[in-house]
């Protein structure tokens, strides 16, 4: 059974995590003026894109709404996919209005799942026990559960580990890149965490957002 880690919940959630950024050093990012978010590859992609989407808005920024960009990709029978060639680009580039593309992956997306822990005795839940194990990350206690006695429930945490490129339609140049990986209560929660650091780190370079601390 894999050890466990009791962690504070606010601790363990509210720990500073950032991305592993790339810049391309001749982009220019003051010519991207409106974006469009693709569905990511991997588990859980269209909620990825839809959180990316939801991230960027926040910020400001000029976002195609994902139905539309649906609605063009089947329209023109294009595949809806991160590995496009520069050729499709261009084509949503001029259907769309948009200047640049958010593609992405999902590599990595556990779900937070619980261990319930029994002991007969009223002996500590670390003695030899009874623990059913059902996956996921590190570990944080919620307590006793009602109606059965000397029990406790472990819940894990969820991880996602996703990455995500910004590339320029006209060229097919990739002008940003960011990968991450996150710990969160749930699946949703670690994706935002995500989405959000990632657009935080392209508000000082990209005038498209606003460059604000929260």
């Amino acid at each position: 059974m894999k050890k466990l880690s009791l962690i504070p919940a606010l601790l363990l959630f509210s720990a500073c995590v950032t991305p592993n950024v790339a810049v391309n050093p001749r982009a220019d990012f003051a010519a991207i003026k409106r974006v469009a978010v693709l569905s990511f590859n991997g588990p859980q992609g269209d909620l990825a894109a839809d959180l990316m989407t939801q991230s960027l808005v926040a910020r400001g920024a000029d976002v195609v709404e994902r139905q539309r960009l649906a609605d063009v990709m089947k329209e023109q029978s294009l595949s809806n996919s991160g590995s496009f060639d520069p050729a499709t680009a261009q084509k949503l580039g001029k259907l769309l209005g948009v200047d640049a593309l958010f593609v992405g992956t999902v590599s990595e997306s556990t779900p937070q799942t619980s261990y319930l822990v029994t002991q007969a005795g009223g002996k500590s839940v670390f003695q030899p026990a009874t623990v059913t194990q059902v996956g996921g990350g590190s570990v944080y206690s919620e307590g006793s559960v009602m109606g059965i006695p000397n029990s406790q429930l472990l819940s894990t945490t969820a991880n996602v580990s996703m990455l995500s490129r910004m590339v320029d339609v006209k060229t097919g140049t990739v002008l940003w890149s960011a990968s991450m990986s996150y710990e969160g209560i749930d699946v949703q929660s670690a994706m935002s965490g995500i989405t959000d650091a990632f657009v935080r780190s392209l508000a000082p370079i990209w005038p498209g957002l606003y460059n604000n601390p929260s």
